[in-house]
């Protein structure tokens, strides 16, 4: 880099700028919400599990972070913007929290720009606001926005474009759908109370729940308790990831599987019949695992009790007293 060169140089390129001119509001616009985003980075980086937290920044990633501009000048016809580092205290190495904030900001959001699903470090739904709100200058003549980070050697260099804007937009939208699979155990489906819905238990993991239309009704009954393979539109937690729920396409019965999660199973064997049938009470002892009693004497003691042990009495004075009170 050179000498002269400011910390960090932002060009704006559109017919809404000039050379060396750009309009008030834009400025504005853009200041406050690159702000935004540098603070809610610091945010996280810092270990805050979500920068979007009401209350005052914290004093010292406000200290950091805080920019001077040092320069308006043009760039063909562009309109560029110089700033530097208020706090000129020296750090020492490794160990300057600013400019890893600025680092990873603006290394970041190329990652966001991506079509990688992932955020990068420093990154949350906080983040992505702010730099979604920078962005409605593309709505106001500007063509793009470049950055230059003169903090090394070789600079950082990024930029923000109207199509990594749309991308950041989509992350932001979130749930988003998408066909996944799943595989593991059937174990539990509701087909009134709540609507066509049923769990799936992986070998390993949480349940998910899945949402079926009433012509799959028989395909899911069919393989209750079963391990299955589900295929279907998915809907995820923007923020971690996991999946809130699938809607089904295709269910198929893993036959070879059937070894897997088995301890998830209900004890007992289950009743092959209708459900207006009645079982019989030697269906019902299968079913829930009832063995026959081995030794009578385990219920010696139980009742009617040991000899003067008051009961009797007990229940004399109960009903005395409810005669005497006339119920």
């Amino acid at each position: 880099m050179k000498e002269d060169d400011p910390l960090l140089k932002i060009r704006f390129n559109g017919e809404a700028v000039g050379p060396g001119r750009i309009p008030v509001t834009h400025l504005l616009t853009f200041l406050v919400n690159m702000n935004k985003a540098l603070q809610r980075t610091g945010r996280v980086l810092t270990g805050e599990a979500e920068s979007l937290r009401r209350g005052p920044q914290p004093r010292g990633i406000k200290e950091e972070i805080a920019l001077d501009l040092v320069l308006l000048t043009h760039g063909s016809p562009a309109a560029v913007l110089g700033f530097e580092r208020r706090q000129t205290d020296a750090a020492l190495p490794g160990m300057d929290m600013g400019l890893d904030i600025l680092e990873k900001a603006l290394d970041g959001l190329t990652a966001v720009q991506a079509s990688d699903d992932a955020l990068p470090p420093g990154y949350d739904t906080g983040v992505l606001m702010a730099w979604r709100d920078a962005g409605t200058l593309f709505s106001k003549g500007v063509t793009s926005i470049y950055f230059t980070l003169n903090h090394r050697d070789t600079p950082l260099t990024t930029n923000l474009t109207p199509e990594g804007f749309a991308r950041i937009q989509e992350r932001i939208k979130g749930p988003q759908t998408n066909i996944r699979t799943i595989e593991g155990r059937l174990l539990m489906a509701d087909f009134k109370e709540h609507g066509t819905r049923c769990r799936v238990h992986p070998s390993a993991g949480e349940p998910v729940l899945c949402l079926f239309d009433e012509e799959q009704r028989d395909e899911v009954l069919d393989d209750i308790l079963r391990y299955v393979r589900i295929v279907g539109e998915a809907k995820e937690d923007p923020l971690t990831g996991k999946i809130a729920s699938i809607k089904i396409h295709d269910i198929e019965r893993l036959d070879d599987r059937e070894g897997e999660a088995a301890d998830l199973l209900p004890q007992g064997t289950p009743i092959s019949r209708s459900f207006w049938e009645s079982p019989t009470l030697d269906e019902l002892a299968q079913a829930q695992n009832v063995r026959p009693m081995a030794d009578v004497r385990a219920l010696f003691g139980t009742w009617p009790g040991e000899i003067g042990d008051g009961f009797e009495r007990e229940v004399d004075d109960l009903r005395h007293s409810h005669a005497e009170s006339g119920r």
